[in-house]
């Protein structure tokens, strides 16, 4: 898919004009992408393990904010959906996205992502977002970390749909799932049960979600389980739309992103 790469290309160079990518950034995008290519060349060996390590660890910095180069504009500003929500602050990354763009361009080059099949990836669907609802929703009600909060939102719901289907749920699980437990794990785990890649991209997934502590680590790797399940029956489609469908219903229905300390 080169007109991918051209979109992405296009898309930095125009923000580095505007002054939203600096220089830094552009070098760590470039070698982002270096990293990737390299990797996915290399058939066996330790050129192939150190580039993939490299390229995942500069994925997970790129993901969690923690490079300079990036001037990431502000959405929302410690806004608070409900009178007892936590504030929450939303930007338009320009960091976290490259990592699940280019991960998404280059799977879709190799051929490694399926063609969509719309009935699959619906049936796919089904099982594990109703699994998660279930269970993290009930979690995090035991846990006082939401409650029961219904509301439309429409100044707020279309941005923060396109922010989070776009940004948040095609980057998280085209790393985490297309190729963290997709790639890698049928690359490494050829004779294994495809449950051990599905569980150990769970745990690395919770573990960048430090900012609600332990009862948000605990509820994204119950929610990465689900996800590596709806991937693993419908393919990458499937874990997006399952995110982002369970995302969606939190912000609807619950509050968000949740109770705030008093």
């Amino acid at each position: 898919m080169k007109a991918g790469w051209i979109v992405l290309a296009i898309a930095y160079v125009l923000a580095f004009i505007n002054g939203s990518v600096t220089l830094t950034g552009l070098a760590l995008v470039s070698l982002e992408t270096a990293l990737l290519l390299l990797a996915v060349r290399y058939p066996s060996g330790w050129k192939r393990t150190i580039t993939h390590s490299a390229f995942f660890l500069l994925s997970v910095l790129l993901l969690t904010h923690q490079l300079p180069g990036f001037n990431n504009i502000v959405i929302f500003d410690r806004v608070r959906f409900t009178p007892d929500a936590a504030p929450f602050t939303m930007h338009f990354n320009l960091d976290k996205p490259f990592a699940g763009l280019a991960i998404f361009t280059g799977l879709l080059q190799l051929g490694f992502i399926e063609k969509y099949d719309i009935r699959k990836i619906s049936k796919a669907i089904i099982a594990p977002l109703t699994a998660i609802i279930a269970i993290c929703i009930l979690t995090a009600w035991a846990l006082h970390f939401v409650a029961w909060e219904p509301k439309l939102l429409l100044n707020y719901l279309w941005i923060w749909a396109l922010h989070n289907l776009l940004i948040v749920a095609v980057t998280e699980e085209s790393v985490f799932r297309g190729y963290l437990q997709g790639y890698v794990g049928s690359t490494v785990f050829k004779q294994q049960k495809y449950y051990l890649p599905l569980v150990i991209s769970a745990l690395i997934f919770a573990v960048i979600h430090t900012t609600g502590g332990w009862p948000l680590m605990l509820l994204a790797f119950i929610a990465g389980l689900g996800y590596g399940v709806a991937y693993h029956k419908g393919g990458i489609m499937a874990a997006i739309f399952t995110h982002f469908g369970f995302n969606l219903l939190h912000f609807l229905l619950f509050t968000y992103p949740m109770l705030g300390k008093h």
